[in-house]
């Protein structure tokens, strides 16, 4: 097997590690820490050598030399904790970046100076977002952006608690899209999670528990073949094939529907992943957070008719997480796909999740697994 290289990014709490495989993916060796001391949450590559690492402290670092010195690339960032990173396929020197308080910020000349984009301020139900409610919590952040490579003009982004917007139109003007996953959930109404008065109706009750945590969109993926999406929901994964102008509900099954990572692998098939987070009283509760036991990821390559459940090669004993920007793949010939721990674990599989194996233990809380291919 031929595999041209690239490199696996781990953005965690006390700076960022680099993975480099052999030929064969076989041996890794581990690099590192780069960045000491910053609390970092992702490293992205723009597609011309520049490395960019968003920082909860201290904005954005860059680095022209594949990592080995960084400087601050903040000028124009007026707020300093930035959640997301996200290059502009085919638009050279342009880099997007989301961060706390639902701000989205653009640099049209690799990072050297941002500016906000402002139209999104105008967008459907803006100044229904609210202050900051962040206490030990992802709070108000823009944490996701995601483009269509077919279509040039088409962005996603999603803000925390707030669902997924599109713009059709490179920026300029926004809309909601989260028709459909608004419409049921089949949970018992005694156990939904709602903000509705204690005496509010069944029917109340449920039409606030669907608009605040069915809204709640944790990551999108957008397919770089036709742009047909898929997102991992606060209470279930759902699919979209008109660019998220309707979505349907294509979750595991009622237990398996939190959670926060989500991928798409696309050779023979569309391959879809994501990672639970088993809810083992079957309530859709506002937060339940953790893996407790038998680590497993799920696919599924029918759009969500039949799903995989894969655990060869993961522990059974675990006490952790994977967060939203933790799970990546490679482009080689037999894609590989990887994801990463709060506790400190990084997970390879070369065989579309049918089996696994440790490639990293001990680093730190991962909050970003990213691929870096030159």
């Amino acid at each position: 097997m031929t595999n041209k290289t690239f490199r696996i990014a781990l953005a965690t709490k006390n700076g960022a590690y680099f993975l480099s495989p052999d030929e064969a993916r076989k041996n890794w060796k581990l690099g590192g820490p780069i960045l000491p001391g910053e609390n970092l949450n992702k490293i992205i590559e723009d597609g011309n050598g520049n490395l960019f690492a968003a920082s909860f402290d201290e904005g954005i670092f860059k680095s022209t030399d594949g990592g080995r010195t960084w400087k601050q690339s903040s000028k124009g960032l007026i707020v300093r904790k930035v959640w997301e990173l996200a290059a502009k396929p085919n638009q050279k020197g342009t880099v997007y970046a989301g961060t706390q308080y639902g701000h989205l910020f653009r640099s049209t000349n690799y990072g050297e100076n941002w500016e906000e984009v402002t139209s999104l301020h105008e967008a459907p139900n803006r100044r229904e977002w609210g202050i900051d409610w962040g206490y030990r919590t992802t709070g108000l952040a823009l944490h996701t952006i995601r483009f269509d490579v077919n279509r040039p003009d088409m962005i996603y982004l999603v803000a925390a608690g707030n669902g997924t917007y599109r713009s059709d139109d490179g920026g300029e003007t926004w809309k909601s899209i989260k028709a459909g996953t608004d419409r049921s959930c089949n949970i018992e109404p005694e156990k939904l999670i709602s903000s509705a008065p204690p005496d509010a109706s069944p029917e109340e009750k449920l039409a606030r528990h669907l608009e605040e945590l069915h809204s709640d969109t944790h990551k999108i993926v957008v397919s770089q073949k036709d742009g047909k999406i898929f997102q991992q929901n606060h209470c279930g994964t759902f699919f979209s094939s008109n660019n998220g102008d309707l979505w349907k509900d294509i979750s595991i099954d009622r237990t398996n529907r939190f959670g926060f990572s989500i991928d798409v692998i696309e050779n023979d098939s569309t391959h879809v992943f994501t990672i639970p987070v088993p809810d083992v009283d079957n309530e859709c509760r506002a937060h339940n957070v953790c893996i407790r036991g038998q680590l497993a990821i799920y696919s599924t390559s029918d759009y969500g008719k039949i799903w995989k459940r894969h655990t060869n090669g993961l522990p059974d004993n675990v006490h952790t997480n994977v967060l939203r920007d933790s799970i990546a793949h490679d482009n080689t010939k037999d894609p590989g796909l990887y994801f990463g721990t709060t506790t400190g674990d990084v997970y390879f599989s070369g065989d579309l999740g049918n089996s696994w194996r440790s490639i990293a233990s001990g680093i730190g809380r991962i909050q970003g697994l990213n691929v870096i291919e030159p």
